[in-house]
């Protein structure tokens, strides 16, 4: 019965952990189409600072933007180095933001990014607005600066979203629960 309540917590901890929308206004990220030729490594981080960004009370950061070749992002993880407000999703992007550790990691996710399509773009052609094809750069809006005057963010692609987490932690639970009975009844 102790693992069965043990289960049943870590079920719990996980549904909470994968928080919905964040409704705060600061820091706003957002991912949109772009038109570089800098080929997306898989992972970057920008260290923003008053050079580099916009800066008053707190700074809008615009990346370079990345393109790919082959295969599809459908999320990105952002990791932030210096404690920043509660996130929300900038206006125009083509991911949503879900809070992952309050004021340090967020997802993006909810679109998705295409290599560049071969076929001539056309102004009749309807694409939804969560779809890019081809370039992408980064935007962020409200970011809060460090004691050292900069803060690091990273951005990783394709990591493994909230729920498909706890559906991968819970099977794994399931069959551990599953040997030990079988253990318990062979004794």
């Amino acid at each position: 019965m102790n693992i069965s309540r043990w289960f049943l917590a870590l079920i719990f901890l996980g549904l909470s952990s994968s928080a919905a929308l964040a409704d705060g206004v600061d820091p706003a990220l957002g991912v949109k189409g772009g038109t570089d030729s800098t080929l997306w490594p898989g992972s970057v981080t920008f260290t923003i600072n008053k050079q580099d960004a916009t800066c008053e009370v707190t700074c809008d950061f615009t990346s370079g933007s990345f393109f790919i070749n082959e295969g599809t992002i459908t999320n990105f993880l952002a990791t932030f180095d210096t404690q920043q407000g509660p996130f929300s999703t900038l206006a125009g992007s083509a991911f949503t933001v879900s809070t992952i550790t309050p004021g340090f990691v967020a997802l993006l996710s909810g679109g998705t990014i295409f290599p560049a399509s071969s076929e001539p773009e056309c102004d009749d052609c309807s694409v939804p607005p969560n779809q890019i094809f081809g370039n992408f750069f980064f935007q962020l809006q409200g970011v809060t600066l460090g004691s050292s005057d900069q803060t690091k963010v990273t951005f990783t692609s394709n990591v493994p979203e909230p729920g498909t987490m706890i559906l991968l932690f819970s099977g794994l639970a399931a069959v551990s629960l599953r040997r030990l009975r079988r253990n318990k009844v062979a004794n």
